[in-house]
């Protein structure tokens, strides 16, 4: 069995369903809701819904495990089989800060994991790359895309608890690589996960995509990133639809763009 002894056991049905894992990635979500380990527990318990984290943090710091992590949650679709998963309270919009409480929490509760399961003191440089991440990083983890934890959740995710991680195991607290985006690789017709993690960023500040993030640059796409651009006071050829390295590092601050 692997319970973390700083919070406090509450199974929920699936913890003797899900199937057996090993897990070797840790990530961050918010909840979208002022919940405390009680209230994440309730709704999981009684509302039916199957996207369970094996844990859930309060704004005060105090934690609820609901599976134990060599049990499979289903948080975050194709890492659920190697993923432990835990929710946070935030605002409905997931648009503030963790607490300097949950902060502590957070690097405590990652420095168990890599005691207890081995995952390695860095920050995922892929989907299936072992290491710690926050749910929005990318899409395959969400089936698509989201913009969970939220953007300052996102910068303090990599400023704030993944140095204090690496101080609590004794490693030197240092800014950890950004994942990298190519522009090359988001241009017009062009195809590929990049151009989806573009999308899905835009749909999710409020840019319309009708064909959703379908990972092709096409005209629709064009339309909303110059509609970006243009939020961003950009005029003439410098809103015309193409990313460019300074736009394209507002959209995504938490990528390097090369």
């Amino acid at each position: 069995m692997a319970r973390y002894s700083k919070a406090q056991w509450m199974p929920i049905p699936e913890n003797s369903r899900q199937a057996h894992i090993n897990p070797t990635q840790f990530i961050l979500h918010s909840v979208a809701a002022p919940w405390d380990e009680k209230r994440i527990q309730q709704f999981w318990q009684e509302s039916g819904v199957v996207t369970e984290s094996h844990f859930g943090l309060d704004y005060d710091g105090s934690m609820g495990q609901y599976l134990d992590t060599n049990v499979r949650a289903d948080a975050n679709v194709s890492a659920n089989n190697h993923a432990i998963a835990i929710e946070s309270a935030s605002n409905t919009s997931a648009s503030n800060e963790w607490t300097d409480a949950q902060v502590k929490a957070l690097a405590e509760v990652m420095a168990w994991a890599h005691r207890t399961h081995g995952i390695p003191a860095r920050i995922c440089r892929n989907a299936t790359d072992p290491g710690y991440g926050i749910h929005r990083m990318f899409a395959s983890w969400s089936g698509g895309g989201t913009n969970c934890p939220g953007t300052a959740r996102a910068q303090q995710f990599r400023n704030e608890v993944f140095p204090a991680f690496l101080k609590l195991i004794g490693d030197t607290p240092k800014a950890p690589a950004k994942p990298v985006i190519h522009l090359d690789d988001v241009q017009k017709g062009k195809q590929n996960n990049c151009v989806r993690i573009v999308q899905t960023r835009l749909i999710n500040k409020g840019f319309s995509i009708p064909a959703g993030p379908t990972g092709y640059f096409g005209d629709q796409t064009v339309a909303a990133y110059s509609e970006f651009q243009i939020s961003l006071k950009y005029k003439g050829s410098d809103a015309d639809g193409t990313p460019g390295e300074k736009s394209l590092s507002q959209l995504l601050p938490e990528y390097e763009i090369k």
